[in-house]
């Protein structure tokens, strides 16, 4: 970030907060969107394929909204800290939606990640899991049990799971948060978008998916792009060369059948 973009952030923090003004909440969302874009590629890596990256993203999208509503500058967390614990925490109460787990483990997980967000203000550094189970006066045994059965929620797969109910409609999440855009796009673009992506990646390993949909639908740079996925520039340009070579591959008969025609 250059001298001169903190500078506006800065001053976009402090109209946002002397005003709560959805503009200004809204800007510091697109400000920070690229936040939502690092984790969903990161956790698009450990999920199965049938939760995709868009999917990722829009649960995403609330934890970083949150994050702006609830974010205290006063405390010693950077905010990009503090965000990331709360966009990953988003995707993670979407996910158990999908599949619920217990009201205990919920109550239980969403008590930890608050208590841990003061201590990580109070002490300066993480807490560890015993200062953690004390602060929110439990036995070191119950924490670590329900830390285990959070973490299996986590881990869970989805492989198996219609994203229809009963009736057969999509069980798309409700959401309380919502961010207007005068220049939204038509809704059957975005659809007409996951429906391509799908086709065309139908058959790459994920890692050969992110690339693809960061380089060219989040407009992410080769060097961008290997910092999301932990990999060197060159590597991710020689993944681009393969699959963009097996793609035309692929697709030449069908281009050449089109031609024809």
């Amino acid at each position: 970030m250059t001298a001169t973009t903190k500078d506006s952030v800065e001053a976009l923090w402090k109209r946002y907060l002397k005003t709560r003004s959805e503009k200004y909440r809204n800007a510091l969302v697109e400000q920070y969107a690229p936040l939502v874009h690092i984790q969903a590629a990161r956790l698009s890596r450990k999920l199965p394929a049938q939760i995709s990256y868009d999917e990722i993203c829009s649960a995403g999208y609330d934890g970083l909204i949150e994050a702006v509503e609830g974010y205290n500058p006063k405390r010693k967390a950077k905010f990009e800290t503090f965000c990331q614990q709360r966009i990953i925490g988003a995707v993670m109460d979407w996910l158990r939606s999908l599949d619920p787990q217990s009201r205990t483990v919920r109550t239980f997980e969403k008590r930890r990640m608050g208590v841990r967000e003061l201590l990580d203000a109070e002490l300066g550094r993480p807490p560890m899991h015993d200062e953690v189970a004390k602060r929110m006066g439990m036995s070191q045994d119950r924490y670590d049990q329900l830390a285990r059965i959070s973490q299996l929620g986590r881990e869970v797969h989805f492989s198996a799971m219609d994203p229809r109910d009963s009736s057969g409609r999509s069980r798309a999440s409700e959401r309380s948060w919502d961010v207007g855009d005068t220049d939204q796009t038509d809704p059957s673009a975005k659809l007409a978008r996951t429906m391509l992506t799908e086709f065309v990646t139908r058959g790459l390993s994920t890692e050969e998916r992110l690339v693809l949909v960061l380089y060219y639908y989040e407009d992410l740079t080769m060097a961008e792009i290997g910092v999301v996925l932990d990999l060197s520039e060159s590597r991710v340009s020689q993944i681009h060369k393969d699959v963009i070579a097996r793609l035309r591959n692929r697709f030449k008969d069908r281009l050449d059948e089109e031609l024809v025609a």
